[in-house]
């Protein structure tokens, strides 16, 4: 069994039902911690910069270029590919629910 798997329910339970509820809450947890944290798993930190960049401070890609001293299609191009891995994690993990 791997991780995704056992994520997933595609396992039989060896547990008695009090186990399996614990189980289950513990999966959430693990499920929702890593949602919360994404960004740290799956970006590298130029990507999560400028993801911050955008969607927190609500900067545009021509304050952030000046910032960062890049050109605003070398941050929208880093933006991209932050949010197309964002969204192909996040459908994994919606998948599994």
């Amino acid at each position: 069994m791997n991780f995704k798997d056992f994520l997933n329910n595609k396992c039989e339970s060896v547990f008695s039902h009090r186990d399996e509820s614990e189980l289950m809450e513990a999966k959430k947890k693990i499920k929702n911690y890593f949602m919360k944290n994404i960004l740290d798993f799956c970006l590298t930190p130029k990507e999560k910069q400028i993801y911050l960049m955008k969607n927190r401070e609500k900067l545009n890609h021509k304050e952030i270029s000046k910032l960062l001293g890049i050109t605003k299609k070398t941050s929208r191009n880093i933006l991209y590919k932050a949010n197309k891995k964002i969204n192909r994690i996040s459908r994994q993990f919606q998948e599994g629910e």
